[in-house]
């Protein structure tokens, strides 16, 4: 079977689908989270994604989710970013134009490191999350990742999943998934996925 034109134009076709959906949700995680809501950075995420995997040749998890995740991880490293670049951007009507270059290289040095490291780290724990939440979906029945989800997202002591789920053997069932993730999961698996994914759009 001759394969789809592209794994961007797959992209961009969940993206058109979804479009008014997306951006309603998006608005609402800026809203939850105190980050400002900009239209221009939600279309300028759409380009940047399509551009990464046009550039890359291919999506690693092109299923509804996948696309999703994709896109929701770029779109939260946009807005985080774009907050930090308006809290230091500070005009100084003393700096000559021929002197423009010397003081950004002087901030660039003394700020981006530091903020670009932050980025990173949180968009890496973001990734990391999903990896594994996708990881105990193909290999345990619902039971199983449901309540390993229950436990790792919302925190819940091992009284409150058996209160909640009235599942028998729920700590049992977490710890299988616990040992599981331990024994068969590595670390440098994660993050290879993570630079194979990602790697271009934490690069300028």
């Amino acid at each position: 079977m001759e394969r789809y034109q592209g794994d961007w134009e797959l992209f961009l076709n969940y993206i058109s689908q979804h479009y008014d959906e997306l951006k309603f949700k998006y608005m609402a995680f800026c809203k939850q989270n105190n980050y400002t809501w900009d239209w221009d950075i939600f279309q300028d995420t759409i380009v940047k994604c399509h551009d990464a995997i046009k550039r890359k040749g291919s999506l690693k998890d092109t299923s509804p989710q996948g696309i999703q995740n994709y896109f929701f991880i770029a779109f939260k490293l946009n807005i985080k970013r774009e907050g930090q670049y308006a809290r230091n951007m500070k005009k100084d009507m003393n700096i000559t134009s021929d002197k423009i270059n010397e003081y950004y290289e002087e901030w660039y040095n003394a700020n981006h490191t530091s903020e670009r490291t932050k980025l990173v780290t949180d968009l890496w724990k973001d990734f990391s999350c999903l990896y594994i939440l996708r990881y105990v979906e193909k290999n345990f029945d619902s039971e199983h990742f449901y309540l390993f989800r229950l436990k790792s997202l919302c925190g819940y002591t091992y009284q409150q999943l058996r209160d909640k789920t009235g599942i028998p053997k729920s700590r049992q069932k977490v710890v299988e998934v616990k040992t599981y993730l331990k024994n068969n999961l590595k670390k440098e698996e994660i993050r290879e996925a993570f630079h194979e994914i990602y790697g271009d759009l934490i690069l300028d």
